[in-house]
């Protein structure tokens, strides 16, 4: 099977797990995978756009220490993290493969080889996906769930409740959007159930519906609520705290406005922690030529992401708060 190597060069397997579609990852799809920049070296300094009212709140020894506030902004030495897979085509299975001929060996070889990069890029993505939800709501955490940095708003939250028409609470929200960013960008506010609840009450107080200003929409499987235009979206990711309790993102009655604009986030990533990679530019995913295993066990096949999502402008997303 050693003659079979050469179908699956390090070029040819970084370019399948690279071209591999796999299921697709609400928060990190929809605000961080537009704006990427690749880096030869894992070691990285992050800028952080303070904007009116955002503090940093934490920084770990994992995510280095702050080592500079410009007054605009905090920049962070951070390691770019690593999440190296593997997973073995064993001896058995190659033998059966072995038992082929030559063409239908290759095609049935190749098949199992792209099963196992689409699983490990499924997994890379699901990681990514956990990682951009913290940086959403101000927690930069690592795979393994450590927070690197915090930071969090004292601006006043944009307040609904009885009586405060929705276009009021839109137009303030607008007006923050415009002040941190010079611009109002297309944004989506994501939201506890409750908190959708209390804008749908006063949505209905206000006759909206009766007045096609107000309706629900299903959009990606979620029921969502769109007032004026704005879409309000229901959300209930939750993290562990460094208790190990369970804790909502989003804690009930709130909510946070969401840019749709790449100049607020941005995913970082660097070259693989592997011998085959040092010759290549830094690539999102990578996948290593088979591995030999030694006595005939089987080939290992490997894959790494080095990888980090970040809102870089976290005083654009505002927080937002319902009064019962």
């Amino acid at each position: 099977m050693k003659e079979l190597l050469k179908y699956f060069t390090v070029i040819s397997m970084v370019e399948i797990i690279m071209q591999i579609k796999a299921a697709p990852k609400y928060v990190y799809d929809k605000y961080f995978a537009k704006n990427k920049e690749g880096k030869i070296s894992p070691n990285i300094q992050i800028p952080i756009y303070k904007g009116a009212g955002v503090v940093l709140e934490s920084v770990s020894e994992e995510g280095e220490h702050l080592i500079t506030d410009t007054g605009d902004k905090f920049l962070i030495d951070l390691t770019i993290p690593r999440f190296p897979l593997e997973k073995t085509i064993t001896a058995s299975e190659l033998n059966q493969i072995s038992a082929l001929n030559g063409k239908e060996r290759v095609q049935t070889l190749s098949q199992r080889v792209a099963q196992i990069l689409a699983f490990q890029k499924n997994t890379f993505l699901t990681t990514l996906e956990y990682m951009a939800v913290g940086a959403l709501f101000g927690k930069v955490v690592d795979g393994k769930g450590k927070t690197l940095f915090e930071f969090k708003s004292t601006n006043t939250p944009v307040e609904a409740k009885e009586g405060k028409e929705i276009i009021s609470i839109l137009n303030e929200i607008e007006q923050k959007l415009e002040e941190e960013l010079g611009y109002i960008p297309s944004y989506e506010i994501l939201a506890s159930r409750s908190y959708i609840d209390g804008i749908a009450k006063l949505a209905k107080d206000e006759k909206l519906f009766e007045n096609h200003l107000a309706k629900w929409e299903e959009i990606e499987s979620r029921r969502v609520l769109v007032v004026h235009g704005t879409k309000f979206i229901p959300y209930s990711a939750t993290y562990k705290n460094t208790r190990g309790q369970i804790k909502k993102f989003l804690e009930d009655n709130k909510a946070i406005v969401t840019p749709l604009d790449e100049n607020v986030y941005k995913t970082y990533y660097s070259r693989a922690n592997h011998t085959e990679a040092q010759t290549m530019g830094p690539k999102m995913f990578f996948a290593a030529q088979p591995e030999v295993l030694q006595k005939g066990k089987g080939w290992n096949i490997i894959s790494e992401m080095r990888a980090i999502p970040v809102c870089i402008r976290p005083g654009a997303l505002i927080n937002l708060v319902y009064t019962p």
